[in-house]
């Protein structure tokens, strides 16, 4: 027979030993489903501040005429069901899916988009991988411009913080590289947004006034995050420059290094973040590769391409100071191409 005694000290033993799980943890505590969703709303303003999702899936489904703020990260963010409303979400570790809707103004910081079946939508995008729309027509995309900080007590919590959380890259932005799973003939069912665009312009008047404990701002001269132009206008005259991030330290130099070339009447088409190693640099750049060992040792890279009239290209390229900055001024066909070859590189690993 079993010896109970033996039997019931075995098993605990056992469970002293078992591994705690994110999940057993939840399950323990006390977890009100309101702080994950909002449902059922109409013509309501309502906001999580941090701390509420705390990194949890979100979901938003069967509202109509409301306005809706997540100032916190998520691992998902499903809209489901929605008729005029507009949603602003920090950062997203994972995907957006937004589904069955129609009359949407959306801005988040995301993974991965996805759009199913749903119709006039604007959608404001940091999205680190292509968007994907499916069933869905008279879409439209702009590059996000945004930040905010929420104070609790002595705690402050932003944007930055928030995207830390989700584990996103600053530098990739695939706003404009829409992929559709259902294009038809003659017509696209994607278009996009002016570049002066905003999401505050959909909010009505007063309405971050009413979040007291929370600044809020859509400026790109405030914005967190970078101004992408795109690829939606051909330029005559660009130049690709690769920083090796593990020399800059910050984030705030590279961004110093955008704002020396806006000074310089150039704007950010496209920006990737990678990794290279030394045969890369060498197919891209036409190097020699002892030249560039050192950089493939460097780790992250960060590829970014300013357009302009050719003197301002190379009066912007003068300011910038950065020892070691690789860098590529279109002029011809060659070198576009080497501009190209950087970027199709990153798509392809990503």
């Amino acid at each position: 027979g079993i010896n109970a005694e033996y039997g019931d000290g075995a098993l605990e033993e056992e469970e002293a030993k078992a591994p705690v799980y994110s999940w057993d943890k939840r399950r323990n505590e006390e977890i009100d489903p309101a702080n994950y969703c909002f449902e059922n709303l109409s013509g309501e303003t309502v906001a999580k501040l941090p701390g509420v999702v705390g990194g949890q899936s979100f979901d938003i489904e069967n509202c109509k005429d409301c306005v809706l703020f997540v100032f916190d990260h998520v691992a998902t963010l499903t809209v489901d069901d929605c008729v005029n409303c507009t949603i602003v979400v920090g950062a997203c570790k994972g995907s957006v899916f937004l589904r069955d809707c129609s009359d949407i103004r959306l801005a988040v910081c995301c993974q991965q988009f996805r759009s199913r079946d749903c119709k006039n939508v604007d959608s404001f995008l940091h999205c680190n991988t292509q968007p994907i729309i499916e069933s869905s027509v008279k879409m439209r995309f702009g590059c996000l411009q945004m930040d905010y900080s929420v104070t609790k007590g002595e705690e402050v919590s932003t944007l930055s913080d928030h995207f830390d959380s989700a584990g996103l890259s600053l530098y990739n932005n695939g706003w404009y590289g829409i992929y559709d799973f259902s294009p038809v003939q003659h017509a696209l069912n994607y278009s996009f947004l002016p570049h002066t665009s905003q999401i505050s312009q959909h909010l009505p008047e007063g309405t971050l006034d009413q979040i007291t404990s929370c600044s809020v701002t859509f400026s790109t001269e405030a914005s967190f995050l970078p101004l992408t132009r795109g690829l939606k206008k051909a330029v005559e005259h660009s130049a690709l420059l690769t920083i090796f991030k593990g020399k800059l330290g910050t984030d705030d130099q590279v961004r110093a290094i955008l704002d020396s070339a806006h000074a310089c009447g150039c704007e950010l088409r496209r920006c990737k973040e990678t990794k290279m190693n030394t045969d890369t640099i060498h197919r891209i750049y036409g190097a020699t590769k002892q030249e560039y060992t050192k950089f493939a040792k460097e780790g992250m890279v960060i590829g970014i391409e300013i357009a302009g009239p050719s003197a301002n290209l190379k009066s912007a390229l003068t300011d910038i100071q950065i020892p070691d900055l690789l860098y590529i001024l279109s002029h011809d066909e060659d070198s576009e191409g080497a501009v190209n070859k950087f970027f199709n590189y990153v798509d392809m690993t990503m």
